[in-house]
């Protein structure tokens, strides 16, 4: 009876779509020939068309956990569904990701579409995408998503680890494609690799099976986010996540979820091959787990020659007792970790699971390299920093026995392969030279880099009190370091300039070393004031990649050079998720996406990049985002040498020699964009005079005025201008305003 209905239920929704959307099954929307698959080709037959498909909810609209700064309300939820012909039984192509937003990922979700509950039969109208190489369908419209009937909940089938991935991570797309959307369960499996990302609210981890197979279980959706993260689905059914995460050798009998695609290997993708996204706590089968080490801190971050560091942690265990503790140090560097000193680490005097050490003082300068290592009843083993079971030498932190205060380069360097800082998390105070900021001509954002400094010596600065900073200025920040989707950053709480100013010369960085590129080799680079540069002296530079999406083109040694051949470079965005200058002319693309106007309207005419445009050299600030690397140039005097006519900047220099105003904070210039009026109102009240110049240097309006002031801007063309504020004091302070007329 139940095969009955759905069948009445399936032929209803091929009746009521439209003749010119044609109704397509899950199956065959996924389906490609073993030849394809042999060749490493998945795209979907269908991919970009616009069809109708019928599936069965496999997980609830309101459990996803995917925040989106494009979306109405900052969530992307995500469902998965299965082919209603298949009764609800995994692979054979029957599985498929649905994004509830459409295409252009700017649709506020069908109130429906986060209600639904596994079981519902829901009817679709979308068109057929990919996400790194993983089929979805996004919504038409907002009336594009239905419920028309029932049956039973979905559940997992038992599958191998080999036919999804290799030990290295690789998919297996001839096994592994008919899996894709499917919900599945694999056993026995160990955790090899734990990474945390997003401050430590979010965490994925690599498992493998007993033939070394290796699969990353991520997190889309809430079973998997920490308690630390506030959820951005306004439906779910928690506030924040609860999910304990597991130690390198916690073995797991069973791990249910969905898988997803996030190609690499043989399909040309950089992503983790097939992936498993558990969607609630009882897709978790813990067998055995060792110890945990937890809460890890040293105190003081940057010790001077005069200063000992306490190093403290709590150890538990999950299924035992903790039975051992040590710790390994050391300040010679000829020692590898495994020849390190051990001594034992005590519990804290009252404590049940704190454990401490003291390491003393040490001359300036010094590097001290040290780990933390537990055993427990059934010997178990666990490290801080963790160790891959694959790996036989432990990691070790470090920090340097500064008597100067902390570097760049102390928030930077590190041995971790995701790049994370060893400070991440940390208050940190650090002293830099500005090589990119805020102003008129410049990047848009603010970067330091110690002076002198190369490898590691750069970070990006966000937050309070960096608008009035100049290129060449130094300036002591103290903030909160950050990892931001990989990209290390600091989040600075004050800025106070020395008064010194320096010249940061670019670090020339080959553009054509892949290798370098693929093995952690760019990642000391992140941040820092760089130069691409052919390695041949007296050899040009040329677009290789004239679009490479997304805002992203390349230069390499020749018009033809491939992509693993090239260096990224990104300009003419502005957005959530894109950070490059508004004042660089070359970008990728007028036509089908915009980008003189999408994701920030530029400041310059845009020019659209060739590969027959070349070059001696571009300079910028290197930038890390979505598996990728790219120079990010400042402004159109980055581009050395080009063979294209760039518009002349004006950059403001430093007026070191001149205070700005005091109390900023409680200046207002509004609104900004302005049509027919401007206001500036200071919280306290003070003499001043108003000045509108135009770009080029050109002062079209003067106004004196006490704390408050509107300016009639009728009389002015639409464009952008500088606002010149300087009190009786001769304090200047300097504001961008845009005209739009």
């Amino acid at each position: 009876m139940k095969k009955g209905l759905l069948f009445i239920v399936f032929l209803g929704a091929i009746l009521s779509s439209k003749a010119q959307v044609p109704f397509v099954s899950i199956q065959d929307i996924n389906y490609v020939s073993p030849a394809n698959l042999v060749l490493c080709n998945d795209t979907s037959a269908y991919y970009n068309d616009t069809v109708i498909t019928v599936g069965i909810v496999v997980v609830a609209g309101n459990l996803s956990e995917v925040a989106s700064g494009t979306v109405p309300g900052g969530s992307r939820p995500f469902i998965f569904i299965v082919d209603t012909a298949s009764n609800g039984v995994m692979g054979n192509f029957n599985g498929l990701e649905v994004m509830g937003t459409n295409v252009a990922g700017s649709l506020s979700p069908p109130p429906t579409f986060t209600q639904v509950v596994a079981g519902d039969i829901v009817q679709i109208k979308g068109v057929i995408n990919a996400y790194n190489n993983g089929n979805q369908i996004s919504l038409l419209d907002a009336n594009s998503f239905s419920v028309i009937g029932t049956a039973s909940a979905p559940t997992p089938t038992t599958m191998s680890l080999g036919d999804l991935n290799d030990p290295n991570r690789i998919n297996n797309v001839a096994t592994g494609e008919e899996w894709e959307g499917s919900f599945v369960k694999i056993e026995n499996v160990t955790v090899a690799n734990v990474i945390y990302f997003s401050g430590n609210s979010r965490i994925s981890f690599d498992v493998v099976d007993a033939f070394g197979n290796r699969m990353n279980v991520s997190d889309r959706f809430l079973a998997q986010k920490l308690p630390s993260w506030s959820t951005v689905n306004p439906n779910s059914p928690q506030a924040t996540g609860s999910f304990t995460p597991p130690v390198n050798g916690t073995f797991y009998t069973s791990i249910s979820g969905m898988v997803r695609h996030d190609g690499n290997g043989c399909t040309g993708g950089t992503g983790r091959g097939y992936e498993l996204n558990p969607f609630d706590s009882t897709h978790y089968e813990v067998g055995f787990a060792p110890p945990l080490i937890a809460n890890f801190d040293r105190d003081p971050l940057i010790p001077t020659s005069n200063q000992s560091v306490d190093i403290t942690c709590n150890i538990t265990d999950f299924d035992g007792s903790v039975d051992s503790v040590a710790i390994a140090w050391t300040d010679n560097a000829a020692l590898t970790p495994d020849q390190f000193p051990k001594y034992k680490m005590n519990l804290t005097s009252g404590s049940t699971d704190e454990y401490e050490y003291t390491i003393p003082n040490k001359p300036d300068g010094t590097q001290v390299r040290y780990y933390v290592y537990a055993v427990d009843n059934d010997t178990n083993e666990s490290y801080y920093p963790q160790k891959p079971i694959s790996q036989t030498m432990p990691n070790a932190e470090h920090y340097y026995v500064r008597n100067n205060g902390a570097k760049v380069f102390d928030i930077q360097f590190t041995s971790n392969p995701s790049g994370a800082s060893p400070l991440e998390g940390k208050t940190v105070t650090v002293t830099g030279i500005v090589t990119a900021s805020t102003k008129l001509y410049d990047l848009g954002y603010v970067y330091i880099q110690d002076e002198g400094g190369a490898e590691w010596s750069g970070i990006w600065c966000v937050g309070i009190g960096l608008s009035s900073l100049y290129r060449d200025e130094e300036v002591t920040v103290t903030g909160i370091v950050e990892e931001y989707f990989g990209f290390t950053r600091l989040n600075v709480s004050s800025a106070t300039k020395t008064g010194n100013r320096a010249v940061i010369t670019p670090t020339v960085i080959d553009p054509t070393d892949s290798a370098a590129y693929a093995n952690f080799g760019w990642e000391k680079w992140e941040g820092v004031y760089a130069r691409y540069e052919h390695p041949t002296a007296g050899q040009k530079l040329w677009i290789s990649q004239p679009n490479l999406g997304f805002g992203d083109y390349a230069v390499g040694a020749s018009s033809s050079a491939p992509i693993s051949q090239s260096g990224r470079i990104l300009a003419g965005r502005q957005a959530t998720t894109a950070y490059s200058s508004l004042f660089v002319q070359l970008i990728v693309d007028t036509t089908n996406f915009n980008y003189a106007v999408l994701d920030g309207f530029m400041n310059v005419p845009p020019i659209v990049v060739n590969n027959t445009m070349n070059m001696d050299a571009v300079d910028g600030i290197i930038f890390y985002g979505f598996n990728n690397f790219r120079l990010l140039p400042r402004n159109n005097d980055d581009f050395i040498g080009i063979n294209v006519n760039l518009d002349s900047t004006n950059l403001p220099t430093s007026p070191i020699a001149i205070d700005e105003f005091e109390g900023l904070d409680g200046l207002r210039i509004y609104p900004n964009p302005a049509q027919q009026w401007v206001s500036i109102a200071f919280e306290t009240e003070q003499n001043f005079t108003v000045r509108i110049m135009n770009t080029n240097g050109q002062l079209v309006l003067e106004q004196t005025a006490t704390q408050t002031v509107q300016l009639d801007l009728g009389h002015l063309s639409g464009g952008l201008y500088i606002i010149s504020l300087e009190n009786e004091a001769g304090n200047v302070h300097h504001s961008k305003l845009i005209i739009t007329k």
